[in-house]
This record gives structure tokens, sequence and C-alpha cells, in this order.
């Protein structure tokens, strides 16, 4: 199958992605996939090939390529720190991240689909009043 062929509906799910909800974490029936994607099975591979390189808490300030210093995506916890700004800087119509280009939109779907099924609720729980 041709990319441009798959491309619609990679766009729609990453249009869903980054719609905004009203505070609901998914859409019902959005976050079904079997298994679900996990830090494990998806976004440590992701976060280690398309944004350690830059985004790393070994990496001293001259070899970061530019990225923040405290802008850290080696963990899981620092994917939770910052999910709003993966969100907006690598998904969607929009996304300059990482700036060499990289994730095909197929990846960058499942992305989306990681960070808004299993991050950001991770993200929303910690920011709940105890």
């Amino acid at each position: 199958m041709r990319v441009g062929a798959r491309l619609p509906g990679v766009l729609l799910l990453m249009a869903a992605a980054c719609g905004d909800t009203g505070g609901d974490t998914a859409a019902p029936g959005d976050c079904d996939r079997d298994p679900p994607l996990s830090y494990d099975n998806f976004g440590q591979q992701f976060m280690d090939t398309h944004c350690a390189g830059c985004h790393s808490s070994l990496l001293p300030e001259p070899l970061r390529n530019g990225a923040p210093l405290g802008v850290d995506l080696d963990t899981y916890a620092g994917v939770v720190q910052w999910v709003d700004r993966i969100e907006a800087r690598s998904v969607g119509d929009d996304a300059d991240m990482p700036p060499g280009g990289g994730p095909s939109d197929e990846e960058r779907a499942r992305l989306a689909e990681w960070l808004r099924c299993a991050v950001r609720p991770d993200h929303d729980a910690l920011q709940e009043p105890p």
C-alpha cells in the first residue's frame, strides 16, 4: 500500500489525538488496542529512537543540539512530565520534533495514541489534588 493511501486515516487519528476532549483522556472505544500501547511495548523504543538523542538526562548541554536542560525524555517519568509539550511538538500538522524528521506517519499516529491513552491519564492523575 502506498504511504499516501494511508495518510487520510493517519491524519484522522492524529487530529483526534490533538483535539480538546474537555478534560477526558479519550473517547469511549478510542483506547481499545489489545494489548494497549505501553512504555514497554512502544514508548521506550520510540523515545530512545527519536527523542533521547537530544533529550536525555545523561547528555551535557553542549551535546543536546539545543534541547533545553531538564526536558529529558529518557524515562517514563520524564515523558509524563512533558506530555503536553510532546503532544504539541510531535503530533499533528504542526509537528516540528524531531527537527530532522524521522518518525513515519504511522509511528506518529501510534505516538498520539500512546500519549492519549496511557501517558495522559498518568499525567492527569498526578495533577489531581490528594
